[in-house]
């Protein structure tokens, strides 16, 4: 009997002590992932968690644009406004709102977050996130022509009361995306 026992406890611990070796590998695996910029492709639920505000914030976007009225996405998301700075691609929705609109006249418009890949995640802390998303936005114009295509965009999210609000964006300029594209072609 006292061999059994012991033969359990054995089995037991070098089970237990195994197991722990796996999240070892399967937490440097997650780290291989981690892209240049720290991103990772988010756990099921946190993809969960940060796809719906950054649909949510498409959705105000693209209402801003079709409507030609920036205001639409800035009194959702007032800290749009400051610090737009168009070389750099941070909050530039205003640009687009007005560049479309000087040339077209829009209907509608789709969007898709995950067009060209799935959403990917740098966790700051508890209460701050960016998520970079590969998608795209689609207009259609008056005469059902279409305008727009693929962006690349952070998007920074922090946590206020129960939900998570956008405070900043960053799209990818055209010497960024080439950078990235680059980069990303490597791996």
């Amino acid at each position: 009997m006292k061999k059994l026992l012991m033969g359990s406890i054995i089995a037991f611990l070098f089970s237990f002590l195994s197991g722990c070796e796996s999240n070892k590998l399967l937490t440097d695996n997650v780290q291989a992932m981690e892209d240049k910029e720290g991103f990772i492709d988010p756990e099921p639920s946190d993809w969960a968690r940060y796809i719906k505000p950054v649909r949510e914030y498409m959705y105000h976007r693209t209402q801003a644009v079709i409507n030609n009225d920036i205001d639409i996405l800035w009194k959702k998301y007032p800290d749009l406004k400051d610090h737009i700075d168009f070389k750099q691609g941070v909050n530039v929705e205003k640009y687009e709102v007005e560049s479309l609109n000087e040339s077209f006249d829009l209907l509608d418009a789709n969007y898709n977050v995950e067009s060209y890949e799935q959403i990917k995640v740098k966790t700051i802390n508890d209460q701050e996130v960016i998520v970079l998303f590969h998608g795209s936005i689609v207009y259609v114009r008056n005469d059902f022509d279409e305008s727009g295509g693929e962006h690349l965009i952070k998007v920074f999210l922090e946590q206020k009361g129960n939900h998570w609000t956008v405070v900043k964006t960053d799209e990818y300029t055209l010497p960024e995306y080439k950078e990235w594209f680059e980069e990303n072609k490597k791996q």
